[in-house]
């Protein structure tokens, strides 16, 4: 008798785990590496924008063709949140994922996030650990990316949480803290400058303009500022309290010598000043789901930050950066912080991987 099917591979003694990383901005990315550092087991992290440098012996990376066509039809879905009909790249993405599940087997995919991915992964019968986020995440789609996932994972303090949910949906989530490349570092035997204020344009998109960061500087010459990321280029000429300093590999230094830090309020910048304890003024971009609209509000009333709706008017900044001076600093972020947060999130990604497999992975 003929058999029309593969004969099927053998199983893999350990299970492994994939990583999948959104391509927006870069904190998803080294969110998932810092994480993956602790996963003791094989891992595969899997986008189409992945951290750069050099990964760990046990992390490998697979990488994602776009998922956009020029003139692409993007239709609504109460159940879907992105499914354009017709776009090569969109099929070819699923169909590495798909490759990936089936010759991982057994296997656990993160999702930090797709809702598609994630129900992908429950059609192939792959359990999920999935990232939650900030926001009005209560549309139809996310509910049904929770309800698919074996676990939640929320990369924030539990104190973080601003919008309401139902309570199966916190009783599947498990807080980790904030993950961050500078965990445990703090700012031992670094004193500020005083009237530096570090500006950073993360690569997720800024609402900050060189025209509009000169306004600023104008209307603050007791201040200091030096710009870290991209933006668009201006043929203005720079007045002389304010330098751009391009995209930097590391902006620790420049962090820790500011006196105050002004960014975005994704998770990645509030993650990195709250470890290096710094004063932060978190700018809410405008994101699906009031995301960091959300987050900055609660930043602000926890009084750990101040949160902004948006790059405030050039003349407001004046009164913005007194304010931001007399922020606690260290003492405030102290009580949300876990400088474990990525041991801690890996240790949830395994113990979901042995709720399933039974597998002897040891705790990170």
């Amino acid at each position: 008798m003929r058999c029309c099917g593969r004969w099927p591979k053998p199983v893999p003694e350990r299970p492994q785990v994939g990583y999948y990383v959104h391509h927006h901005g870069s904190g998803h990315g080294m969110r998932a590496l810092a994480i993956a550092r602790h996963l003791d087991c094989d891992v595969t992290l899997i986008g189409s924008r992945l951290p750069e440098g050099s990964y760990p012996a046990n992390v490998k990376g697979l990488l994602l063709p776009g998922d956009t066509a020029p003139g692409m039809h993007v239709e609504s879905f109460p159940a879907l949140h992105y499914a354009p009909l017709a776009v090569d790249g969109l099929r070819e993405r699923m169909g590495l994922l798909a490759d990936w599940m089936r010759n991982a087997w057994p296997c656990l995919l993160v999702v930090d996030v797709s809702v598609e991915v994630a129900m992908l992964a429950r059609l192939f019968g792959v359990p999920c650990v999935y990232m939650r986020q900030h926001g009005e995440r209560t549309d139809t789609a996310h509910f049904q990316a929770y309800a698919s996932a074996s676990r939640l994972l929320a990369p924030y303090p539990a104190a973080m949480e601003c919008s309401q949910m139902p309570d199966w949906v916190s009783s599947k989530t498990d807080h980790c803290g904030w993950v961050s490349r500078y965990s445990g570092h703090g700012r031992a035997h670094v004193e500020a400058e005083q009237g530096s204020v570090l500006v950073i344009t993360g690569q997720g998109g800024t609402a900050f303009t060189v025209d509009s960061l000169v306004a600023i500087a104008v209307c603050c010459p007791q201040y200091r500022f030096r710009v870290a990321g991209p933006l668009p280029s201006s043929d203005l000429s720079l007045p002389v309290n304010l330098t751009l300093l391009g995209q930097l590999a590391d902006p620790l230094p420049e962090l820790l010598r500011a006196e105050i830090v002004v960014g975005s309020a994704g998770d990645n910048v509030v993650a990195e000043v709250a470890h290096l304890g710094g004063r932060l003024i978190a700018i809410a971009e405008q994101r699906p789901f009031d995301e960091q609209r959300l987050q900055a509000m609660q930043l602000e009333r926890l009084g750990v930050a101040l949160g902004v709706d948006g790059v405030p008017a050039a003349q407001d900044w004046p009164a913005l950066l007194k304010r931001a001076r007399h922020l606690p600093g260290p003492s405030a972020w102290q009580a949300l912080l876990n400088d474990q947060a990525a041991q801690d999130a890996a240790g949830i990604i395994q113990a979901t991987v042995r709720s399933h497999f039974g597998a002897a992975l040891s705790p990170p």
